[in-house]
């Protein structure tokens, strides 16, 4: 019989800490956002929606950086389906994520279940985790709401099949979007329907991927209908290669693999569907052709193995690898604990992460998923001829789980859910319910249920200036707990403001804010100043500042960051205005900082490593390395950032060379190898 249990998960965890209440107004990025295209494999067709769409801010979310790595027993909500052949834990305060997938009958877990909650710097918000399944929707980049809550609801099919339904509205592209998971009687499979809907009559862009992660280990070959894939490796280019087998020159690999490749005539073939041999970190989006059924799975040495599959709406397929480098094998511990390594497979609606696709004004998506164990030959699905590995998982899925049952099940889902609401046994975040408040009847809810979106002191005031036409007015050092950007918003506050409903520094900031991420710099340095005008605030001293160092002012927008982190020394303005002190080399001034920041926030692994620089930029040589050598732990390192490294580097070359000009740390790296805990290199 099917169930879903409402019950709890315990495991180490980090804290999350409080959000940054400074806006994103720098410009976060994605790993993949100016990924650079080989013209001569990848054609105008294929590449036409590559790069569209992209947003250069996470507003009006506020960044999720004040995370830590002191682990302490916590207990996640968890909603539990069973039946009698598998059992599907999903944790709702995580980004509704399918943290566990069992296989009772083979006794086996198909996922990759991380031992800890561990936050890093991931994420378009910062903080991301690993393990399980996460279910991405919006922007390029890992999910707005990765750690934070989804909206849950009971509900039930006609036979009394438990639904569970978790849902979302993603303010960036106005999108809402739901994943319905049940596993009915008798099924080895867990059913995921996916509903993305524009909740607005603007046309916008959609992007979704989920994202599965499984046990890496050298026994697995990822298996996949494709006989190309579009292959980017960290500072190389995006371009077409043939699966499974990826051919390297020898001029372009080092050590003993170069030594290989001009043995083995000048080059290496490596097969990418074990990836195990991979140098480095790399992703492989899979061409898969529109006339086969879409899958991918991960099967092991006898054949068995985690397999997604979907209705063809979800056409995209990824392998994504850390690599067998020093940088890719250090991530894997930072995410989790030594000993835990996954790989990811991932399903999207586009070829590539790379892309946004347009979706009209009103328009629904809508696909069906499925996960679960497949059970292969495993001397043709590890055998030379890669057709026939494909073909021997395709046979299996097909036995196990035919095509058309997906899409009979993804019939009976809209047929019998979509327009009925269940019993709330979560809230996720309430925004939704401030843009119906805002925008009526232009707004449409699609029939999800808001009451199931929570009122905190995030979305309150926004709701207040909706309803009332004002917006409450906190103390000037208070932090700020939330945003809005889109130009409906700004327009009602804009309103507020020459009517004097709301003509205070908190409104003005606001506007500000909202000037600034629409590009209009004029307007928010007048609505900047004149919230300063009415109380000096540490908030608005900051965003112009960002404004000055955009405008080439450099050194009065570290004095305005000096003063807003005195004002206000918390973390995010302490390490802006550091690091506003370093790139105008007032090193001296920077130690001066570093007296009167308070001694917890001095502690912190990010603002030790500005210290490091000022040091060694005084010549304060042995101060530095005695600091660089205390096992800093750079909590919110992100991916792709060799900022450890390139100060070990830079003493190194001060230390050995006498000097830290570009010719003596070329010497550095090439001569001497970093200490492993400071190596992040993913190339």
């Amino acid at each position: 019989m099917s169930t879903l249990t409402i019950t709890s998960y315990s495991m180490p965890a980090a804290s999350l800490g409080e959000a940054n209440p400074l806006p994103d107004l720098g410009g976060v990025g994605d790993a993949h956002a100016q990924i650079v295209i080989d013209e001569e494999t990848v054609t105008p067709e294929e590449a036409k929606y590559m790069g569209w769409g992209r947003v250069h801010t996470i507003l009006p979310y506020t960044m999720q950086d004040g995370y830590n790595r002191t682990r302490r027993s916590r207990a996640f909500k968890a909603a539990v389906l069973e039946n009698e052949h598998l059992r599907a834990t999903f944790l709702p305060e995580l980004g509704g994520r399918l943290w566990s997938l069992f296989d009772k009958d083979a006794g086996r877990e198909l996922l990759h279940v991380n031992p800890v909650f561990q936050p890093c710097n991931l994420a378009l918000r910062n903080a991301w985790i690993s393990g399980g399944v996460e279910w991405n929707c919006g922007i390029i980049g890992h999910t707005p709401f990765t750690v934070d809550d989804m909206a849950c609801e009971r509900l039930s099919f006609a036979d009394g099949t438990p639904v569970l339904r978790m849902f979302q509205y993603e303010r960036v592209r106005h999108l809402f979007y739901r994943v319905e998971a049940f596993l009915p009687d008798g099924a080895k499979e867990l059913y995921v329907r996916v509903r993305i809907d524009n909740a607005t009559k603007d046309d916008t862009a959609v992007y979704w991927w989920s994202n599965m992660a499984v046990n890496e280990r050298e026994d697995v070959r990822v298996v996949v209908p494709a006989q190309k894939a579009y292959r980017y490796g960290y500072g190389g280019k995006l371009s077409k290669v043939p699966v499974p087998y990826m051919r390297a020159e020898a001029d372009k690999l080092k050590g003993s693999a170069a030594k290989l490749a001009r043995e083995n005539g000048g080059y290496l073939d490596w097969d990418i569907t074990k990836t195990m041999t991979l140098p480095q970190s790399m992703d492989f989006f899979f061409d898969v052709p529109q006339e086969a059924r879409p899958f991918i799975a991960a099967p092991g040495r006898d054949g068995y193995g985690m397999c997604q599959t979907s209705t063809g709406e979800l056409r995209g397929r990824k392998l994504f690898v850390w690599g067998m480098g020093a940088g890719g094998r250090h991530w894997q511990e930072f995410l989790s604990k030594k000993g835990s390594a996954y790989i990811e497979l991932q399903s999207g609606l586009a070829h590539t992460q790379l892309e946004h696709l347009p979706m009209a004004g009103g328009a629904s998506i809508s696909w069906l998923e499925s996960y679960g164990a497949v059970q292969a030959d495993p001397a043709r699905v590890h055998g030379q001829d890669w057709e026939e590995a494909v073909q021997a998982v395709a046979s299996a899925l097909d036995a196990a789980r035919p095509a058309q049952a997906l899409e009979d099940w993804h019939a009976r889902a809209k047929q019998e859910l979509d327009g009925r609401t269940g019993e709330v046994i979560h809230r996720g975040m309430g925004f939704a319910r401030c843009e119906a408040a805002l925008l009526g009847d232009a707004f449409d809810t699609q029939g999800l249920n808001m009451e199931a979106m929570r009122l905190t002191g995030e979305e309150q005031p926004w709701l207040t200036l909706a309803q009332t036409g004002v917006l409450p007015c906190p103390d000037p050092l208070d932090n700020v707990l939330s945003y809005q950007i889109s130009p409906a918003w700004r327009s009602r506050l804009y309103e507020s403001v020459c009517e004097g409903k709301s003509d205070h520094w908190f409104a003005h900031y606001q506007l500000g804010v909202m000037a600034d991420a629409q590009g209009d710099s004029a307007s928010a340095r007048g609505s900047y100043e004149r919230s300063l005008e009415l109380a000096r605030n540490p908030w608005a001293l900051r965003c112009l500042a960002l404004l000055d160092r955009r405008e080439g002012n450099a050194e009065l927008a570290a004095d305005r960051l000096c003063e807003a982190a005195q004002m206000k020394p918390i973390r995010p303005l302490a390490v802006e205005a550091l690091k506003a002190l370093l790139d105008t080399k007032q090193y001296a001034r920077m130690l001066s900082l570093l007296e009167v920041i308070p001694g917890p926030v001095r502690k912190l692994g990010r603002v030790k490593t500005l210290e490091i620089a000022a040091l060694m930029r005084t010549d304060r040589l042995d101060e530095a390395q005695a600091l660089l050598e205390s096992r800093i732990v750079l909590t919110d390192v992100r991916e792709g950032d060799v900022l450890l490294t390139d100060l070990w580097f830079e003493l190194m070359a001060r230390r050995e060379r006498g000097s830290a000009d570009e010719e003596s740390i070329a010497w550095a790296r090439e001569n001497l190898r970093p200490p492993r805990d400071l190596d992040f290199r993913m190339s």
